[in-house]
């Protein structure tokens, strides 16, 4: 997985990370003069393990800080392409209120799950199709409101443009998720007439 986080770092993580290598290159060098002087495998081995830790901390506050940036802007990307009835809603909400509390592998298994979110919406985006209907019984803007509410609880359609007093609405939908017929068939039970413009 790749990110491009063009971003520098906050300057208090660099000066923290530059201070704990700085840390462990002095634990190096004992180290290394640990081997000139000293013939105690225990205490080197030791000075080893401090090394490895203060390396892995070191690399944990990074990787924590570049996957929560990544996973943060992939979240607002997906939003953004969501903004409303994308059939993806409840995936987003459950990882935007996960996320402050989210630790680094956490991380990485959610921001597999957002990827797959967005490519899902993307694709989504691509199956976006609008009709025009008009509909010659839509007489006053009460029907239009009505029409307006009927076609939004449809799945899949993400958008409605009602204009009374041109007897005419224009629907954006998803046609992986409905289509015409099904859109025209639920305006027909409802009582209204639609023709396709």
């Amino acid at each position: 997985m790749r990110f491009n986080c063009n971003n520098m770092l906050p300057r208090d993580l660099t000066k923290d990370l530059k201070d704990r290598l700085n840390r462990i290159k002095g634990q190096v060098e004992g180290v290394i003069k640990m081997l000139d002087e000293s013939d105690d495998p225990a205490q080197i081995l030791n000075q080893f393990k401090a090394i490895n830790k203060g390396f892995e901390k070191a690399q944990h506050l990074l990787l924590d800080e570049v996957f929560r940036k990544a996973l943060a802007m992939k979240i607002a990307e997906a939003l953004e392409t969501c903004p409303g009835n994308c059939g993806q809603e409840e995936k987003i909400a459950i990882i935007r209120n996960q996320f402050p509390d989210l630790g680094l592998y956490e991380l990485t298994d959610k921001m597999k799950e957002i990827n797959k979110v967005y490519e899902f919406l993307l694709k989504e985006k691509n199956n976006m199709k609008e009709v025009s209907f008009a509909i010659e019984n839509m007489v006053c803007q009460g029907c239009a409101e009505k029409i307006t509410d009927i076609l939004k609880e449809i799945k899949g359609v993400e958008n409605v443009k009602t204009q009374a007093m041109k007897k005419l609405v224009n629907i954006k939908y998803s046609a992986s998720v409905t289509d015409e017929n099904e859109l025209t068939t639920i305006l027909t039970k409802a009582g209204y007439t639609p023709t396709k413009k």
